[in-house]
């Protein structure tokens, strides 16, 4: 495989049509994406196989809080010192309203997902936007990008692009970590909608792995590891994503890998958070 993998306009995907290899096989065939994925897996195995964890149902909707905050605390809003709080009344509480509200409807989409995620991310984009735009994509190259990283896809290329990525979901073979990977990272640099594509892009990661159901406990929080990981190293992460290159890739790759690595090990944080006080 060379260095080049796509254009700086155009990516790898933008060839799916004209391909009979599965593109995201071959990459498992780079060794260092092969270990960062296979290492993600292995932990994900520890956490669904923990009999500390097993049972606990409760832990289950306190995971989904942890996520969202973190998620939102990616775009700057604060983190509670107890995820079982809730959201203030300012700017920066709807933004983390909009996260609960996107982390909570992933398990009611992950059906839907499997044949037609366009309608899944058209719903998700509806606990971020309210008005005419809700669920649509946009149609200039105007977005909203917390993250600064960069220009997003021309407006005209959406609509083909997001046509690939329904294709990269529903088809590809390769592992499911990678296939989310990737998923992530070319929703968050389509930039799809004007604004909050990228906390969708980050529900994403956990639709891939809840719909194929890796996450058999429902307790992996993929948005904790990203946040843990910090806001600079997640935003260079896809930035290098951007420049569609072989070693951009497997930064990405990596970095993915390695957020859902802590999204599971770090498990213990909701035993500690349940613990009542006192």
């Amino acid at each position: 495989m060379g260095t080049e993998i796509c254009s700086q306009s155009l990516c790898l995907f933008s060839l799916f049509g004209f391909l009979t290899v599965d593109p995201l096989l071959k990459l498992m065939e780079v060794d260092s994406i092969s270990k960062a994925v296979t290492d993600a897996l292995h932990i994900i195995d520890a956490l669904n196989w923990d009999r500390t964890f097993r049972g606990r149902s409760d832990l289950v909707t306190l995971a989904r809080r942890v996520s969202a905050y973190s998620s939102a605390g990616i775009e700057g809003a604060p983190i509670p010192s107890d995820p079982r709080f809730d959201p203030d009344n300012s700017p920066m509480g709807a933004l983390s309203q909009s996260a609960l509200g996107i982390t909570s409807e992933v398990e009611f989409q992950l059906k839907t997902f499997l044949k037609t995620p366009l309608q899944s991310w058209a719903r998700l984009h509806s606990f971020i936007e309210t008005g005419e735009d809700r669920g649509r994509p946009r149609t200039n190259n105007y977005v909203i990008d917390p993250l600064h990283i960069g220009e997003p896809l021309d407006f005209k290329h959406i609509e083909s692009r997001m046509s690939n990525l329904v294709d990269l979901i529903l088809k590809s073979k390769a592992p499911t970590l990678l296939v989310a990977a990737i998923a992530h990272a070319e929703f968050a640099t389509i930039s799809p909608f004007t604004r909050g594509s990228q906390m969708i892009a980050r529900a994403t990661s956990r639709m891939v792995i809840q719909s194929h159901e890796l996450d058999q406990l429902q307790l992996l929080m993929p948005e904790y590891g990203f946040y843990k990981l910090g806001r600079s190293k997640y935003a260079k992460a896809l930035v290098a994503y951007k420049s569609a290159n072989l070693e951009g890739l497997i930064e990405w790759i990596k970095f993915h890998s390695n957020a859902i690595s802590i999204g599971a090990k770090d498990r213990t944080l909701l035993i500690e958070i349940s613990k009542p006080e006192g």
